[in-house]
């Protein structure tokens, strides 16, 4: 959802080591192994297809800067939805998310709203997606774009949904997403290289 603007408070210090490809590995790990059950809900189906967008995820640092991005959202499973939350210390709204993965993997400052960040980048077809591209939504019906996710692989993306809710993964095929999907957008040139990870650590929930 599109929250209210407020000055960032996170500040990365030398005694918060990044862990973002080792602790998202062992999810993804976890999550194949069905160590970890992510939530269902009617609208938003989890299929056991969703194991399959994990692939390819290691202890050993991601050699691409999309492996990256969704290693670090993948990490973000289970911090608490909160409004306006840009870090993982207060927790994460849909946008600040998507603004602090891309900040703290690929050096870029983004907008904080799901709209604002749906202008940048590079259109792209729903048939093209790649991981770490970003997938719009309108949650509210009233024409703009209110929600944004991270795709991920194998039709999922990972995201903040709401109020209530923590961080997780969803299908872009689901009853409810694939209705009010409205578009990607990618941040992420096919030959980027990975930017030198600040030292942040998403915090164990």
């Amino acid at each position: 959802m599109t929250p209210p603007t407020r000055q960032n408070s996170h500040t990365a210090t030398p005694t918060r080591r990044s862990f973002f490809s080792a602790r998202s590995a062992l999810v993804a790990l976890a999550i194949a192994a069905g160590a970890i059950s992510l939530p269902q809900t009617a609208d938003a189906m989890i299929t056991p297809e969703a194991r399959g967008s994990l692939k390819g995820l290691s202890t050993q640092q991601q050699d691409s800067l999309r492996d990256q991005v969704v290693a670090a959202g993948l990490d973000a499973i289970g911090t608490p939805y909160t409004w306006g939350g840009e870090d993982p210390d207060d927790g994460f709204d849909c946008s600040g998310l998507v603004a602090f993965v891309y900040r703290e993997i690929a050096g870029m400052d983004l907008p904080r709203r799901a709209r604002d960040q749906r202008a940048k980048g590079a259109n792209v077809a729903k048939s093209k997606l790649q991981p770490g591209d970003l997938v719009f939504f309108n949650t509210r019906g009233r024409g703009a774009v209110s929600h944004v996710g991270i795709y991920i692989g194998d039709d999922k993306f990972v995201h903040a949904p709401t109020s209530g809710s923590t961080v997780r993964i969803d299908s872009l095929d689901s009853t409810y997403w694939s209705k009010v999907y409205r578009g990607a957008r990618a941040l992420i040139k096919p030959d980027s290289t990975p930017a030198a990870p600040k030292l942040v650590a998403l915090t164990a929930r």
